[in-house]
């Protein structure tokens, strides 16, 4: 990272980052538990043009097409393109932890038009749209461009990169492409001695698996990725410069954070790496095996064991381990609390092999995937040389049960005094698997605190509809009656809850739809300790186009990002909808942090806009 003055004052534990003169240092979180120091050229520098790469290494050269430098308004550093889509990584100590989004841009092709050339074509700047996850420990950021402008194909000509999403390896090449001291783009992947750079040492601090490695980068390339020559897929997120050689998280620690933007799946151009199946068991289960296979990076290829090597398991929370299935010629261990066991060869062997670990699952265990266990392949030293995440899905429920009920459609409808509402309602209802539950009976219900009078069409008013193929039960239609207000409609079956939010409007029309600015007023990067209430709720403004409160409008708080938190709204309703008073704030209610540290964050949206909040659980 580096800061739009040039002028170098003192270093400071992220890398690359200087500050101009009279400049202040945000607040950031705190650095990686590495020893970060600016200074990231290793020997001489073997820094190149990107465009003089092209001619002798063609991929290394598309690969860096996707790399682009990264101008907060304050800052610069280095980010790229994930996938196909409108999502970038960079570093956390890039944006900082509130980024002046409406100032940071993305610049890809900034770049010499030759290797012989010194001049600089101009970039093509894309916004940022939004910050969506971000983590101090593993340091990054994942940015969401604006997606107008992606869609355009403005950047198609440079494509993007996948992730690698194994644990690397002492050895493996890479090369780092970004853009140091804020210039045009460099490619680093060459030592001083000729050789390919490569991984020189791996380490993990309970949290967070990073490398190092002894290619070039300096001030300026915080958040370049760092790509296996071989695959050409990203290993890990560079962050800057540590006892001699530059570090950075690995993508085997980021994408588990991440992957839930992706659907869940590897973006194009990734490298899969076969894993076994994630068993299912419910809360109280013993028994329960868990498989876990160490393999090269074609996810195929087994890695050899060593003598005195073990395999570390640290159980997932709400789980102990009973049993681990150790090869011949390994030592077994568990500890009494059954928090940890291990395999320790006393020879050569074959990781390739299935291990496998034998878990109780507590009672309390709630419903949902546990991915907090891992699975360490250690030297004798402590070096780590492979991990893997130890998952399982807790479910209360069985498959065709229903586990979830959400508002599918009609929600947040507006409808004139003395008419209809013009949709339906559709509630869908999703089993423990996340698949459709056929034939379940969902009811609906009018709560009408503002008495606008609203009924269903028909004598029933607690109608009962049965789920299609789909999950989905549509209710009958709605009627209005002569006087205005809000109003709300439960879809209850079995115990699940779906809530719909509708306002009865005067021939004016409905306010929300004056909305065109939405900001933050309150609420903004609180801290709670885990289990306690944050002391603010959050407010949103909501404003018209001549920049005027906008009074009556619909404000929808939804936390899209908990971290595995637990953080929730007080109250049942988890996506609270809320008026904007005659300020135009709107009020959410509060929120409990939950029981584990983390980042969490909040949208607040009205008449398609929406700002985002990030909140903090535990104490930094």
């Amino acid at each position: 990272m580096l800061t739009r003055s040039k002028t170098i004052l003192a270093p400071l534990a992220f890398a690359g980052l200087v500050l101009g003169a009279g400049a202040a240092v945000a607040a950031v979180l705190p650095a990686p538990p590495l020893p970060i120091t600016p200074g990231q050229i290793i020997g001489e520098s073997q820094l190149e043009k990107a465009r003089c790469v092209q001619a002798s290494d063609p991929a290394k050269y598309q690969r860096s097409r996707a790399v682009g430098r990264i101008d907060t308004g304050r800052s610069y550093g280095t980010a790229w393109r994930v996938g196909p889509g409108n999502l970038v990584l960079t570093n956390l100590h890039v944006v900082g932890e509130n980024p002046d989004l409406a100032r940071t841009v993305v610049e890809f092709d900034y770049e010499e038009p030759s290797c012989d050339s010194d001049a600089v074509r101009p970039a093509v700047r894309v916004p940022v749209e939004r910050l969506l996850a971000s983590d101090g420990s593993a340091d990054y950021a994942l940015l969401a461009l604006d997606q107008e402008t992606v869609d355009s194909g403005v950047l198609d000509s440079f494509g993007y990169l996948g992730l690698d999403t194994r644990l690397s390896e002492v050895g493996d090449p890479v090369y780092v492409a970004g853009h140091p001291l804020a210039g045009p783009k460099r490619i680093s992947r060459l030592h001083d001695d000729g050789r390919p750079c490569s991984v020189t040492e791996i380490r993990n601090n309970g949290r967070t698996d990073f490398a190092k490695y002894n290619c070039d980068t300096d001030s300026g390339s915080s958040g370049s990725p760092v790509i296996d020559a071989r695959t050409h897929a990203v290993i890990a997120l560079n962050f800057g410069f540590s006892s001699g050689y530059n570090a950075g998280a690995q993508m085997s620690s980021i994408w588990p954070d991440i992957a839930g933007y992706f659907g869940g799946k590897l973006p194009e151009g990734s490298i899969p790496v076969d894993q076994p199946t994630v068993p299912m068991a419910k809360p109280g289960a013993v028994g329960v095996q868990v498989p876990v296979r160490v393999t090269q990076v074609d996810g195929q290829s087994p890695v050899a064991g060593t003598s005195g090597e073990q395999l570390y398991y640290q159980a997932p929370t709400h789980t102990a381990i009973t049993d681990v299935s150790c090869q011949s010629g390994s030592t077994q261990w568990i500890a009494e609390d059954g928090k940890a066991a291990s395999c320790t060869l006393s020879g050569a062997a074959n990781w390739g092999i299935a291990q496998v670990a034998t878990l109780r699952v507590d009672n309390t265990a709630p419903d949902g995937q546990v991915i907090d266990g891992r699975v360490r392949l250690l030297s004798e030293t402590g070096q780590i040389r492979g991990a893997n995440h130890l998952a399982l899905n807790v479910m209360s429920r069985g498959p065709g049960e229903v586990q979830s009920l959400s508002a599918q459609a009609g929600n947040l409808q507006a409808a004139p005094v003395d008419s209809r509402f013009s949709k339906p309602l559709t509630a869908r209802a999703k089993d423990p698997l996340d698949a459709a539950v056929v034939g379940a009976d969902v009811t609906f219900a009018v709560t009408d605190d503002g008495g606008t009078g609203t009924r269903f069409e028909g004598d029933d008013q607690t109608p009962t509809v049965r789920t299609n193929t789909e999950g989905d039960a549509t209710s009958p239609a709605l009627l209005t009656d002569a006087r205005t207000g809000t109003l709300q409609v439960t879809a209850l079956s079995s115990g699940k809850t779906a809530t719909f939010h509708l306002r009865v409007v005067s021939q004016e029309g409905d306010p929300t739809e004056d909305v065109e600015h939405l900001s933050v007023i309150a609420g903004q990067g609180q801290i709670a300790p885990e289990g306690t209430e944050f002391p603010l709720p959050l407010t949103a403004r909501t404003l018209n186009q001549d920049r005027n409160p906008v009074e009556g409008a619909w404000v929808t708080y939804t936390i899209i990002d908990d971290r595995e938190t637990g953080t929730r709204f007080v109250g049942d309703e988890q996506t609270p909808t809320v008026t904007s008073d005659s300020q135009g704030d709107a009020v959410s209610p509060k929120l409990i942090a939950g029981n584990r540290f983390g980042f969490v964050t909040v949208t607040a949206t009205s008449n398609g806009k929406s700002v985002t909040f990030i909140i903090v659980v535990g104490t930094i």
